[in-house]
C-alpha cells in the first residue's frame, strides 16, 4: 500500500470517528433539551393551573423552574426579566357553565378559545383572525341559552360567516357565509349580536347600507328582518343599541321619513316599526343608553323642546313618553348608566351646573327623584359613575366632601346611599370600575395608592371590602385585570403579571383562588421574512420573534450557509447577516441567482421551542 493511500485511509476513519463523536453529542443534547422542555412544559401547565409547581430532578440537582429550564435551553442567553408576549384574551362571554373569549397563542393567531376554569379545560376551538399569524380579524360574541353565537371573517377576504358552538370543536359549525359587498369594502360586517329568548338578533353592513336580521342557529333559520336603512344623516344609521325587553328587541335606526329613533321588532318583517317619532320630521332623537325593565324600556332623549332627558316606552306609540325633565330647559339632565336593581331603576344624571347626582326612578313623574346629592363637578370630574346590580343593592362610584371617587352603595334611600369604603384615603381617587357580580358578589378593580389597579371584592362592607390579589405587582405598569366577566360564583379576567403577558385569570374571591388560567401564549412566535443577497459571499435575512430568546440558522436542502447562532435580546424585528458557503457563492457568481433553503429553531427565555424551513430565491445585483 502507497504512503498515499494509507494517507486517504487514515483521513477516512478520522472523519468516521469524528462523526460518530458528533452524533453522539447530537444524541445528547437533544436527549437534555427533551428532558428540559417537559420539565418546561411541566412547570408552565402547573403554574397555569394555579399550583405551585415541582419537577423531578436528578439526584443531587434542584428541581428546574420554567424560567430556569428556559435558561438552560438558551444557556447562552441572559434572559433577565423576559417575560412571554401574552394571549390578549378579549370578548369574554360566560354561557352555561363555560366561558368563551378570543385570544391569540402565538400559533393559531387570532382564535376562539373555551375554558372551564382549568388549564386542562381550557381549549382552543377556531381561528378567527383573517390573515397570517400575527393578524386578527373582527370578531363579535354572543350567548343564546346554551349556545354561543361568534362571528368571523371568511377566508380569501370572501365577506363575514356566523357561526355558533357548544363548547366542542365538533360542535362548533358555520351557520351563514355572507358575501362581501361587491366594492370591496365589507363595512362593520356582522355586529351587535343579541339574545331575545333562544333567538340571534344582529346586524350586517356592506359598507352603504345596514339591516337587521335574525337566526335559529341554522341556514334556514337565518334570514332578514327588516332593511337594508337609510344611510343619510351624520349618526350610526343603520340598527344598533339592540336591547330584549321580553320578548320584543328595541333598537335605534333611521328610515327616510324619520330621523333616528326607537324601533320595536318580534323577528318579523311585518312585526318591525318605529315606535314613536320623539323629535318629528327628519331630525333625530337620537336615543341612547335603552334598559330593559320587564316587558318595557327606559332611555334617554331629545324631542327637540327639552334637552336629552329619561325616557320609557312599552313599545307602543301611546305608551312612549317622557318621565321628567330633570334640568328643565336646553340643558338635559343626560341621563346616563341606566341599571334596574330591585325593581327600580337607577341612573346619572344632572339637574343643575354642580355635576352628576344618584337618581332612581318607577317610570313616572311622582316616581323620579333625586336620590342623594353627591358632590358638585368643581370638586370631582367623574360624577356618578359604573352603576352595578348585585343581587338587588345597588354600587357605584361617586366623589364626596372629603374624599376622591370610591364606592358607594344604595338602597334608593338617602339615608340608606352609604359609602362603602375610601379605599385610597384623602382626596385621591381610587376609581373603581368594571363593576361585575358574580352570583352576589361585587368584583372590581381599583387603586389604593400603594398597589396598582388590582382586583378587588366587596360585600357592601367598608370590613368585607378587600384587595383581592396583587396581580400585577408593578405600580406603575399596565397589566392590571380588565374585561371581567362572572361565569357562576367566579370572575375571569385579562391580567400581565410581569412573567407571563397579559393571559387569562380567575377569582373566586381569595388570594388564594384567583390564579392563572392557562398561559396560552408562552412566546413561541418566529416569523421568517425576507432574505437577499448582500453580495456574493453573504446575505442579509430579517426575523421578526414577540420574545427574546436564541436562534439558530441552518441550511435545508442543501450546503447553502454556514451555521448561525445569535442571541436576540428584543422583541421586534432582526436583521441577520449569514455568511455563504463556497459552493453557494460560486453558484450565484456564475449564474447570478440561486434558490437557498434555511431552517430556524428559536428557543425562546420561556423554554418554549418553534422551528421553520423557508426558501428564498437569492438574486446577485
Amino acid at each position: 500500500m502507497s504512503r498515499r493511500q494509507r494517507s486517504l485511509r487514515e483521513q477516512i476513519s478520522r472523519s468516521r470517528v469524528a462523526r460518530a463523536k458528533a452524533q453522539r453529542r447530537r444524541v445528547r443534547t437533544l436527549r437534555a433539551g427533551r428532558a428540559v422542555r417537559a420539565a418546561t412544559a411541566a412547570a408552565v401547565t402547573l403554574a397555569g393551573a394555579g399550583t405551585a409547581a415541582t419537577v423531578a430532578a436528578p439526584a443531587g440537582a434542584a428541581a428546574p423552574s420554567a424560567a430556569s429550564a428556559g435558561s438552560a435551553i438558551a444557556r447562552q442567553l441572559d434572559c433577565g426579566d423576559a417575560s412571554a408576549p401574552g394571549s390578549s384574551p378579549g370578548d369574554l362571554v360566560g354561557v352555561g357553565d363555560l366561558l368563551f373569549f378570543t385570544a391569540a397563542d402565538g400559533t393559531h393567531g387570532e382564535g376562539l378559545w373555551r375554558s372551564d376554569g382549568t388549564a386542562a379545560g381550557t381549549v382552543f376551538l377556531k381561528k378567527v383572525g383573517s390573515g397570517g399569524e400575527y393578524e386578527y380579524g373582527g370578531t363579535s360574541l354572543a350567548g343564546v341559552a346554551d349556545t354561543l353565537f361568534f362571528t368571523t371573517d371568511a377566508t380569501k377576504g370572501k365577506g363575514q360567516e356566523l357561526w355558533r358552538s357548544d363548547g366542542t370543536r365538533s360542535g362548533t359549525v358555520l351557520v351563514k357565509r355572507f358575501p362581501q359587498a361587491d366594492g370591496g369594502y365589507y363595512g362593520h360586517g356582522l355586529d351587535k349580536l343579541t339574545a331575545v329568548g333562544d333567538t340571534l338578533f344582529f346586524t350586517v353592513d356592506d359598507g352603504d347600507d345596514s339591516a337587521l336580521w335574525r337566526s335559529d342557529g341554522t341556514r334556514s333559520g337565518t334570514a332578514l328582518v327588516k332593511g337594508p336603512f337609510s344611510s343619510s344623516g351624520d349618526y350610526d344609521t343603520g340598527p344598533t343599541n339592540l336591547t330584549a325587553a321580553g320578548d320584543t328587541l328595541f333598537f335605534t335606526a333611521r328610515d327616510d321619513v324619520h330621523g333616528q329613533e326607537l324601533w320595536r321588532t318580534d323577528g318579523t318583517s311585518a312585526g318591525t316599526a318605529i315606535v314613536k317619532d320623539i323629535r318629528p320630521g327628519s331630525y333625530d332623537s337620537n336615543v341612547r343608553n335603552i334598559v330593559a325593565d320587564g316587558d318595557s324600556v327606559f332611555f334617554n332623549a331629545r324631542d327637540g323642546v327639552h334637552g336629552r332627558e329619561l325616557w320609557t316606552s312599552d313599545g307602543t306609540e301611546g305608551g312612549t313618553a317622557l318621565v321628567a325633565d330633570l334640568w328643565p330647559g336646553s340643558h338635559g339632565g343626560n341621563p346616563s348608566y341606566l341599571t334596574v336593581s330591585g325593581g327600580t331603576l337607577f341612573f346619572s344624571a344632572a339637574h343643575d351646573a354642580d355635576g352628576t347626582d344618584l337618581w332612581r326612578s318607577d317610570g313616572t313623574e311622582a316616581g323620579t327623584v333625586l336620590v342623594k346629592d353627591l358632590g358638585s363637578a368643581d370638586e370631582d370630574y367623574y360624577g356618578v359613575t359604573g352603576l352595578a346590580d348585585v343581587d338587588g343593592t345597588l354600587f357605584f362610584a361617586a366623589p364626596g366632601d372629603d374624599h376622591g371617587q370610591e364606592l358607594w352603595r344604595s338602597d334608593g334611600t338617602e339615608a340608606g346611599t352609604v359609602l362603602v369604603k375610601d379605599i385610597r384615603p384623602g382626596d385621591y381617587d381610587s376609581s373603581p370600575y368594571e363593576l361585575t357580580s358574580a352570583d352576589g358578589t361585587l368584583f372590581f378593580t381599583a387603586r389604593d395608592g400603594v398597589h396598582g389597579r388590582e382586583l378587588w371584592t366587596s360585600d357592601g362592607t367598608e370590613g368585607g371590602t378587600v384587595l383581592v390579589k396583587d396581580v400585577s405587582p408593578d405600580a406603575n405598569g399596565y397589566g392590571y385585570p380588565t374585561r371581567l366577566a362572572a361565569v357562576g360564583g367566579t370572575v375571569f379576567f385579562a391580567a400581565d403579571d410581569g412573567v407571563h403577558g397579559r393571559e387569562l385569570w380567575r377569582s373566586d374571591g381569595t388570594e388564594a383562588g384567583t390564579v392563572m388560567v392557562e398561559d396560552i401564549n408562552l412566546g413561541r412566535g418566529l416569523a421568517a421574512l425576507s432574505a437577499k443577497a448582500k453580495n456574493a459571499r453573504t446575505v442579509k435575512v430579517r426575523v421578526a420573534v414577540d420574545i427574546p430568546g436564541r436562534l439558530v440558522v441552518r441550511s435545508a436542502g442543501g450546503p447553502w450557509v454556514k451555521r448561525s447562532a445569535q442571541n436576540l435580546d428584543d422583541v421586534g424585528v432582526h436583521t441577520l447577516t449569514l455568511k455563504l458557503t463556497k459552493s453557494t457563492t460560486k453558484k450565484l457568481r456564475r449564474t447570478g441567482k440561486v434558490r437557498i433553503g434555511l431552517r430556524f429553531a428559536f428557543t425562546s427565555c420561556t423554554g418554549a421551542v418553534s422551528s421553520a424551513t423557508k426558501h428564498y430565491p437569492l438574486r446577485l445585483r
